[in-house]
């Protein structure tokens, strides 16, 4: 039988998505015949996270046009169609996260025009988060709520031997008029026992190439622990928790096992450069890291990069990834003020846990990179302000920020709701680049030129700040300042590989921008009788 998966990403390039293809590895060893369509390439009208990425100085400028990063306005639609028809599928996975919920949506009711009666199941984290909405609202005939990784293939069995399809942990659907809700199973415990993933399934190259610091690699996407304990207010772990009864916990694969699927996936894709998904690396026992950093070091040495939280940070972890060919870490700040760090987002991570990471980090060589949310509710120009202060004195190398959204389920969205930040009925698509949220204080125009400067602000010394500030603005001074900032950005900080470095033109720079103000500054005399 052939099973055919929709990924309706709007996003960018360069991502195998893990889950498809576990799920896909399952498919194939039951049998089942697989392919992937999905929408990476087209042109939604979106701004690309690198695009706007690079606009703000978070990323270094790569052409990735020979790998073909490309995306087109195409007819999706007569896409869809013509691969259904040369595919002719007996079973339509979707998997999606709530951003791509609106392509899913359009996906599904091609699907249902080319055959009414083939089986339409969403799978992922907004069907996981919206059920209902999915199947009642959006066409899906089942979901899977929660994870797949026995509910599918136990989905795929009873429709391979047409035996009942609705009573299935995990798998809620429409029977006849009524909305069926199976219960949740328990999170699977031997993860060991998985087939490899599944990466033939993403046939073309721009699945494999990734940029990173100014080139591209041929890089793989692993992850090693599974699950997160915390209970960050802006992330749907909150509502997992509750959905396993908090009998959730994080599940590791084995050393070894970790490090025999790794060797295939580099030998047999011919791997440059690794990046793991774990959302804490380092929440491992240090004996356990050890054991993993001398076999990967044997086998695989790749150069790769991480995300880890502050807390999870010891001098002898980050020696350890040191020595195994870690290349950059990237830890959450998300504010810099304190109070909303702490009692808003319930952060688990101190300042001082903060400055006591990064300093780690950097002593010890490691590429840093942290994240920041803007436009969180009760933003200001003082909690902006104080991010901009803990990342300097943090020594981050490159900063990422980007804009908070209210994703379902979570609390934060709910406090957003209540204090008139978001208006739900007038739902958004989440964009990095734009603020979810509106404020009385702040434009939507100002919080985009906010996030636009803010590792000028970061990266340059204070005596370019108030320039910085005046090229918010997007009058033709404020345009013309930013320019050459920007030029000043790439001779004193992208050419020194993310840290500023003081040259003998600091005083030709200052000249430049202070002759580009007062040019444009009218004399009081003139147009005078």
């Amino acid at each position: 039988m052939k099973l055919l998966f929709i990924w309706p990403n709007k996003g960018a390039f360069g991502v195998k998505p893990i889950g498809i293809s576990l799920l896909s590895s399952l498919a194939k060893k039951m049998g089942w015949e697989t392919k992937l369509y999905d929408t990476t390439h087209i042109d939604f009208g979106y701004t690309q996270y690198t695009e706007s990425g690079v606009l703000a100085k978070i990323f270094k400028d790569v052409d990735m046009t020979p790998f073909g990063w490309v995306k087109t306005k195409v007819d999706m639609e007569h896409e869809l169609a013509v691969t259904l028809n040369e595919y002719q599928p007996d079973c339509i996975a979707v998997s999606l996260l709530s951003d791509e919920r609106f392509i899913a949506v359009r996906a599904t009711k091609v699907a249902k025009a080319w055959r009414k009666d083939i089986p339409v199941i969403w799978g992922g984290m907004f069907p996981t988060l919206e059920p209902e909405k999915a199947l009642i609202e959006d066409g899906a005939d089942f979901v899977c709520r929660g994870e797949g990784l026995e509910a599918f293939p136990e989905f795929l069995l009873a429709l391979e031997k047409k035996e009942d399809l609705y009573s299935i942990k995990n798998i809620w659907g429409k029977h006849r008029g009524e909305l069926i809700k199976n219960p949740t199973r328990s999170l699977m415990e031997d993860i060991d026992s998985l087939p490899f993933a599944d990466w033939d399934i993403f046939a073309r190259q721009e699945y494999y190439y990734k940029p990173f610091d100014g080139n591209a690699y041929i890089g793989g996407d692993y992850m090693t622990n599974w699950g997160c304990p915390y209970n960050c207010t802006y992330c749907v772990n909150h509502f997992l928790h509750k959905l396993y009864d908090h009998k959730d916990k994080i599940r590791r694969y084995s050393v070894e096992r970790s490090i025999k699927e790794l060797k295939f996936l580099k030998d047999k894709f011919n791997l440059q450069f690794l990046r793991f998904y774990d959302e804490d690396f380092l929440m491992r026992p240090t004996h356990v890291l050890r054991h993993f950093s001398e076999c990967y070091l044997e086998e695989i040495n790749l150069p790769f990069v991480i995300e880890t939280n502050p807390h999870s940070v010891t001098e002898e972890k980050v020696v350890l990834l040191k020595n195994m060919n870690c290349v950059s870490a990237t830890l959450a700040i998300e504010t810099g003020n304190t109070e909303l760090r702490k009692n808003l987002l319930k952060r688990v991570d101190s300042e001082a846990d903060i400055l006591r990471a990064f300093k780690i980090f950097n002593d010890n060589g490691i590429r840093t990179s942290c994240f920041i949310m803007l436009g969180l509710p009760f933003e200001t120009r003082a909690t902006y302000e104080s991010s901009i202060d803990l990342v300097r004195r943090a020594g981050v190398r490159y900063p990422c920020v980007n804009f908070f959204f209210p994703f379902e389920q979570t609390e934060l969205r709910e406090i957003a709701i209540k204090n008139s930040f978001y208006d739900p009925e007038r739902e958004k698509v989440y964009q990095t680049d734009y603020p979810a949220l509106t404020f009385q204080s702040l434009t939507s125009d100002e919080l985009v030129q906010m996030r636009n400067v803010f590792n000028l602000y970061v990266k340059l010394p204070v005596i370019y700040h108030s320039y910085i500030k005046r090229s918010e603005s997007a009058d033709d001074v404020g345009k013309l300042l930013r320019e050459k900032i920007l030029t000043i950005y790439d001779e004193t900080v992208w050419a020194n590989d993310g840290w500023f470095a003081e040259n003998s033109k600091t005083g030709f720079y200052l000249s430049e921008l202070s002759g580009i103000l007062h040019a444009t500054q009218k004399p009081a005399y003139e147009g005078e009788d």
